[in-house]
C-alpha cells in the first residue's frame, strides 16, 4: 500500500477540508468501514474547531471589504454547464453512456481514443452530495466566520462608508442578493475624471449596486448622487461618497429598477437633489 493509498494518512487534510473531491470519497468510504479512521478523524475535526476558536481575532483592514465587492463585480463569470440527460434509448438496448460519446466522436470526425468526458448523474450525484453535507464541522465554522465578515462587517464597512453597521449591512446584504440572483448581470464603463463603474443589477430582483474604482473624493458639501435614467425622466437612487481604501466604493441603488433603464452618476450639493443638476459623470445602460 502506497502513502496515497492509505487513508490514515489524510485524517489531517479532511478535518482542515483539504482533500480534493475524489480523495474526499475515498476517504469516507474507507471511514465507513473502518470505526477507528472514523473516530480518529472526527477527533482532529473537533480539536481543528477548539484551534480556531482558541486563536486571538485580527481586526481585517478597512479596504478589505470594499475590495473584495469590487474584485466580485469586475470578475467574469462562467456560464453555467448544462448535462444532458441520458436518454431511455441508451439504456434500454444495453448501451452505456461512453459508448453513446464514442460513437458521437466518431460521426463527428473526432478519433475513438479521445472521446468527449462524461459526467455522471443519478445515484452517484446524490450519494456525493449526501457526502457533501458530512463535511467536517470545520468547515461550517470558516463559512459563517466568512459571512459574518463580508455580510455583518459592519464596523468594517462603517470605516468604508461613513455610515452606521445597521445600515452598511442593509447594504451589503442587499448586494449579497443581488450576487445570488440567477439573472445578475454587469456592465463595465470608464468615469469622466480618472475610474471605472462596474454596474451589477438583477431584473428578476429589479435592484442593482454600481461599484466604482479609482473615483476622487469629492470637497466638502458635495456628495456623489446615483440615478435610473429613462424615457420618463432621471429618478434619484441615492448618494455615495468616495471615502473607501484605495478610492474604492459601492452604492446600493435606493427604488426598483426597470429592465433597460441606465444608471448614471452625478455630483450633486450635500444631501443630494430631486433631479440631477451636472451632466453625469458616468452612464451605464442595462439589458
Amino acid at each position: 500500500m502506497s502513502a496515497h493509498d492509505d487513508p490514515r494518512l489524510n485524517t489531517g487534510a479532511f478535518a482542515l477540508g483539504a482533500l480534493t473531491p475524489e480523495e474526499l470519497d475515498r476517504f469516507i468510504a474507507a471511514s465507513e468501514s473502518d470505526p477507528d479512521l472514523a473516530a480518529e478523524a472526527d477527533g482532529l475535526s473537533a480539536t481543528a474547531v477548539l484551534l480556531g476558536l482558541a486563536s486571538t481575532p485580527v481586526e481585517p483592514s478597512a479596504k478589505l471589504k470594499v475590495d473584495i465587492m469590487a474584485a466580485i463585480a469586475s470578475t467574469p463569470q462562467l456560464p453555467r454547464e448544462v448535462v444532458s440527460p441520458v436518454s431511455d434509448s441508451s439504456v434500454s438496448d444495453g448501451r452505456s453512456v461512453s459508448d453513446d460519446a464514442v460513437s458521437d466522436n466518431t460521426v463527428s470526425g473526432g478519433t475513438a481514443d479521445a472521446p468527449r468526458p462524461v459526467v455522471e448523474t443519478g445515484a452517484a450525484q446524490q450519494k456525493a452530495q449526501t457526502r457533501w453535507f458530512a463535511r467536517p464541522a470545520t468547515l461550517l465554522v470558516s463559512a459563517a466566520a466568512a459571512i459574518a465578515l463580508f455580510v455583518g462587517g459592519g464596523f468594517v464597512g462603517s470605516a468604508i462608508t461613513g455610515g452606521t453597521p445597521v445600515l452598511v449591512d442593509q447594504q451589503a446584504a442587499g448586494l449579497a442578493e443581488i450576487y445570488a440572483a440567477s439573472d445578475t448581470q454587469s456592465q463595465r464603463s470608464e468615469v469622466d475624471g480618472g475610474g471605472v463603474a462596474t454596474l451589477v443589477w438583477s431584473n428578476e430582483l429589479g435592484r442593482s449596486a454600481v461599484v466604482v474604482d479609482g473615483l476622487e473624493p469629492l470637497p466638502a458639501g458635495s456628495v456623489y448622487e446615483a440615478w435610473y435614467i429613462n424615457d420618463a425622466g432621471a429618478a434619484p437612487a441615492g448618494t455615495f461618497d468616495a471615502t473607501g481604501a484605495h478610492k474604492t466604493s459601492w452604492h446600493l441603488l435606493d427604488g426598483t429598477m426597470s429592465a433597460g433603464d441606465t444608471v448614471g452618476v452625478t455630483i450633486e450639493p450635500a444631501g443630494g437633489s430631486k433631479t440631477p443638476t451636472t451632466t453625469p459623470i458616468v452612464a451605464i445602460a442595462s439589458a
